[in-house]
Order: C-alpha cells, then sequence, then structure tokens
C-alpha cells in the first residue's frame, strides 16, 4: 500500500515528498510534518516503526479492518450453522 496522500493536510503528494525519518510517513512539506508531529504523530511513530514502517503498517491496519468485517458478515450468514471458512460451530 504506497500512501498518495499527506499524512497531515490529505493534500496529494508527489514521489519525492519529505518523510519521517524514523517511520517514513509522507508529507507534503515540512510544516505539514511539524503540525502532524505536534498533534499526535510523536506518540505512534515508535509504534508505526515497529510495524514496519508507515506503508505496511496502514496496510496491517486496513486488512485487519477489512477480516472483522468479513468475520461478522459470515457470523451472521451463517448463524446457527459450521462455517467451513473458520470451521467453527456459530451461534
Amino acid at each position: 500500500m504506497i500512501l498518495t496522500n499527506c499524512a497531515a493536510c490529505a493534500a496529494p503528494l508527489a514521489h519525492t515528498a519529505p518523510r519521517c525519518v524514523r517511520c517514513h510517513t509522507r508529507y507534503c512539506n515540512q510544516t505539514c510534518q511539524h503540525d502532524h508531529w505536534r498533534r499526535g504523530h510523536k506518540q505512534m511513530c515508535k509504534k508505526i516503526h515497529r510495524g514496519g514502517n508507515a506503508e505496511q503498517y496502514h496496510a496491517d491496519k486496513k486488512y485487519k479492518e477489512a477480516v472483522a468485517v468479513a468475520v461478522e458478515a459470515c457470523a451472521d450468514d451463517t448463524k446457527g450453522q459450521t462455517c467451513y471458512i473458520c470451521t467453527q460451530a456459530l451461534h
């Protein structure tokens, strides 16, 4: 997943856009980077870095959200039956 928008203002980014040195979160300019740091990026930066940097972290986050939605839909569709994808009896 390639991030194509500034993390601070959501403006479209050039391929050469500035990045956070630690986690590689992308910004349209240094003003947005400093603003985002003050608004909370400071607390998330290490977590994003440990998660494989910005693009991998956000891809994993989207994947987890999609799985949660799919599991809920599966539970609704197979109420009272056995789900052969997850092989669990659903009640």
